[in-house]
């Protein structure tokens, strides 16, 4: 089985905590073959980190890893880019100025700055927002230029953890599907997050239901990550990940190279 991870974030995003040259290790440690680093990049004005990160020592600690781990471990260049259409020309400048080997577009907050983890369920009305945040995906994938879309059910993993239900995903099958045949039609994919293996939700982001719509709607590019922000998680659900994508009928799993979708038997 050909194992990676790519979604992970290190030191350099404001929630990560670990050093390239760590995750690596233990990326080698878990027997991975290609991991992508997929440091945040947020769009809104008033988070500060979007703009005081340092792309520039990040990708340069990737290269020397790349060196360091060569013939060992594939290390790609990568970002994890939220909600790019909002400040579109942002996004395009960033994009142009680095040479990435796989981006992921993803969604993290909606009409504000605040974060959809971070909002009080008890009062929401949950059909009528992950209808907002499908929306919000659907605009992200007609606006943006990114490889996979990250995470299309990520508000479930709060909505999970402070309530313990997981909504009828039935109800939003139409949008998704109009989602996925954007994605599919412009050459794009999703990811399976497999974070959600070590969390109180208890499955992937998309979970198996929808990997499968997505393969029925004609996907092919699909990616496995564990969005890890601590060593202990690098790589650690990726093995149930690919279960889930070759219990969805996938053969393949997608990996990438400036840009590029490169398909390795799973």
């Amino acid at each position: 089985m050909y194992l990676v991870d790519y979604h992970m974030h290190s030191k350099y995003s404001f929630d990560g905590h670990e050093e390239i040259m760590d995750i690596c290790e233990e990326a080698v440690k878990r027997g991975l073959k290609e991991i992508a680093v997929t440091d945040h990049y947020d769009m809104f004005e008033d988070k500060k980190y979007a703009r005081s990160l340092k792309y520039e020592q990040i990708y340069a600690d990737i290269e020397r890893a790349k060196k360091a781990y060569e013939g060992r471990l594939i290390v790609r260049k990568g970002v994890e880019l939220g909600q790019p259409h909002k400040s579109l020309r942002e996004s395009q400048e960033f994009l142009a100025t680095y040479d990435l080997d796989f981006v992921i577009g993803s969604v993290h907050n909606l009409e504000d700055a605040l974060d959809v983890g971070e909002y009080d369920f008890r009062i929401k009305d949950i059909h009528t927002l992950y209808l907002s945040y499908l929306d919000s995906l659907i605009e992200m994938a007609i606006k943006c230029d990114f490889d996979v879309m990250g995470h299309i059910t990520y508000p479930m993993r709060y909505i999970y953890e402070q309530l313990h239900i997981y909504p009828n995903m039935n109800l939003f099958k139409e949008p998704i599907e109009k989602l996925y045949k954007i994605l599919i039609e412009t050459g794009r994919g999703i990811e399976v997050n497999a974070s959600g293996f070590f969390q109180a939700i208890g499955r992937p982001m998309p979970d198996l239901d929808l990997v499968k719509l997505y393969k029925q709607c004609g996907g092919e590019i699909i990616t496995v990550g564990c969005d890890a922000h601590y060593l202990k998680h690098i790589g650690c659900a990726v093995k149930i990940g690919l279960d889930v994508v070759k219990s969805a009928g996938f053969n393949y799993i997608t990996t990438y190279e400036h840009r590029c979708p490169q398909f390795k038997r799973i």
